[in-house]
């Protein structure tokens, strides 16, 4: 900038026209030279190729997204003919629990990526895998039931049945098929699964077909001989009768034929090379949903191909949506995919998703879904006694623990508390509910979210005095849901075995890490890191 300031100065002076002459040339092949390059590097730019709508954001595209893998297909896609919204294997994951800021997932984000669409102009319906269930209990019919009445507002035509689903039994599952009369309200799909041995029950169905736009889509569903296996050897499968997918896939697939169907689905629960051999055998589907043995997907990796067949990983627990958009006039790409990650800071939450949520968390707090399962003894034999009476002889680390995050986890549940994180919740509070209580409460086991004898109870549901105090004597994360219950400590001091006393509740370094992670996992505080956050909360002291 200097050079070119003193080069003018100079020029301006009077008698040097050569000198401004010459400047004005030099100048000039700047901005030529200038112009030249911005060309090159236009024409340099890479054209979209016929695959660029099968999971391939452009270069373009990344940069202006600054590292994003959310690709704004409702922008950047021509409108499709028709188009399907592809989930699978949410495992009981409805919604993030709202722990931390970075969570995935949920499905008051999907809602908001059918609602982007839609605005688009897009005739989009919505398809499942399946395997919206993780456990058995009560709680987990609830909230299959929620996740139900959600996939009906999100215009979903088709669930798929996988082995978590199975575990709830015919009796309830039937109960869940076609929540309403509509034509476009979901059925459960399966080509290969009878309930009762009696097809006339009509749940499942074999295949769903439906009129999406200007298409017409077939969606069925199978389940592999080495998925149910698991199913019969539980015990839980004697009322499901199984039979070999090939005759079943035919079946669908002649009935597709007949009805003139466009596009054909495939849901399949089955090992990865179990759903590879059927897209080599079954060259007909336009596209196989894939569970059972993979981790997350990356969103920016292009889509795999079996031959002319997408072979489509949506991953686990509702963290990615898979889209997929007709466009037959497309000789080069008929079929675009993009699975789209469901990132907080990309998308808003639906508020008739969180009409849902809060409707599931008042019949778990109408059904008293904390008693639901019972108690079981605490492995040490011990019980407990509060984060009070250990800080009568443990001052300093009680005091410590005071002033961390832990003392009010229970607190956080209630967004009425507006403790740090509160508007996660959406003004929905998890103070009744047994996957959120047993990290925020002390007393409870953390991975099977079934509470210990003496834990931790919400003083509405306690029948005696002495359960109406566990209330305020247990909330929070308490040093015992680390150190054990602290009775028998209690109970070896006042007998003046002191040594003994400590080595019980002694805790390592290695055992401190492994038990945070317990509640700390990769679901609830995906960038949890120990070593970092181990200092926040170290505490110490013995006065």
């Amino acid at each position: 900038m200097n050079r070119f300031i003193l080069l003018k100065t100079k020029a301006s002076a009077p008698g040097n026209a050569d000198v401004r002459g010459l400047s004005l040339i030099i100048i000039g092949i700047i901005l030529t030279g200038s112009l030249f390059w911005l060309f090159i590097q236009i024409s340099d730019r890479p054209k979209p190729s016929a695959d660029q709508g099968l999971n391939r954001p452009s270069k373009h595209t990344q940069q202006v997204r600054h590292n994003s893998d959310v690709v704004p297909i409702w922008n950047e896609w021509p409108k499709p003919q028709a188009a399907l919204m592809i989930s699978g294997e949410q495992h009981g994951f409805f919604e993030p629990c709202g722990c931390t800021s970075n969570q995935m997932g949920g499905m008051a984000r999907r809602a908001d990526i059918w609602r982007k669409l839609r605005d688009s102009g897009w005739e989009i319906r919505g398809v499942d895998l399946g395997g919206l269930s993780r456990r058995t209990v009560r709680q987990s019919q609830i909230k299959y039931e929620t996740s139900m009445q959600a996939l009906n507002d999100l215009q979903y035509v088709a669930v798929g049945l996988g082995p978590e689903d199975l575990r709830l039994q015919p009796d309830f599952l039937i109960t869940q098929d076609a929540i309403d009369d509509t034509d476009m309200a979901p059925r459960l799909v399966s080509a290969n699964l009878l309930f009762y041995g009696s097809p006339e029950i009509g749940t499942p169905v074999q295949s769903r077909i439906v009129d999406i736009g200007e298409r017409r889509v077939g969606i069925t569903s199978i389940m592999s001989k080495s998925t149910i296996a698991s199913i019969v050897a539980e015990g839980a499968g004697s009322d499901i009768t199984w039979s070999d997918p090939d005759p079943s896939i035919a079946n669908v697939l002649r009935d597709f034929e007949l009805q003139n169907v466009d596009c054909r689905i495939l849901l399949s629960h089955s090992l990865p090379d179990e759903s590879r051999a059927l897209a080599e055998r079954y060259p007909q589907f336009d596209a196989i949903v894939v569970g059972q043995g993979f981790s997350d997907p990356d969103p920016t990796a292009r889509t795999e191909k079996i031959g002319n067949t997408l072979f489509l990983q949506i991953g686990h627990k509702g963290k990615h949506i898979g889209i997929l958009g007709l466009y037959p006039s497309d000789h080069e790409t008929p079929i675009r995919f993009q699975l789209i990650p469901l990132e907080r800071s990309e998308f808003r939450d639906s508020p008739a998703m969180i009409v849902h949520m809060r409707n599931y968390q008042q019949r778990l707090r109408d059904e008293k879904i904390v008693l639901a399962d019972g108690v079981i003894g605490h492995p040490s034999g011990a019980s407990f006694v509060g984060a009070a009476k250990c800080g009568e002889c443990h001052t300093e680390a009680y005091s410590i623990w005071e002033t961390t995050p832990h003392a009010h986890a229970f607190e956080s549940l209630d967004p009425a508390n507006e403790r740090k994180g509160h508007e996660r919740l959406n003004g929905v509070g998890r103070m009744y509910d047994p996957e959120c209580l047993s990290c925020h409460v002390t007393g409870w086991d953390p991975q099977e979210y079934i509470r210990y004898h003496g834990g931790f109870l919400n003083s509405e549901f306690a029948e005696t005095q002495e359960d109406r105090r566990l209330q305020t004597l247990l909330a929070g994360n308490q040093c015992e849901n680390c150190h054990g219950p602290g009775s028998r400590h209690i109970e070896l001091l006042d007998g003046g075995n002191l040594e003994l006393a400590r080595e019980e509740m002694k805790v390592t370094y290695e055992q401190a890490e492994s038990m945070c992670y317990d509640c700390h996992d990769t679901d609830n505080s995906p960038k949890f890191d120990f070593d970092e956050y181990w200092p926040k909360v170290e505490h110490y002291g013995l006065d």
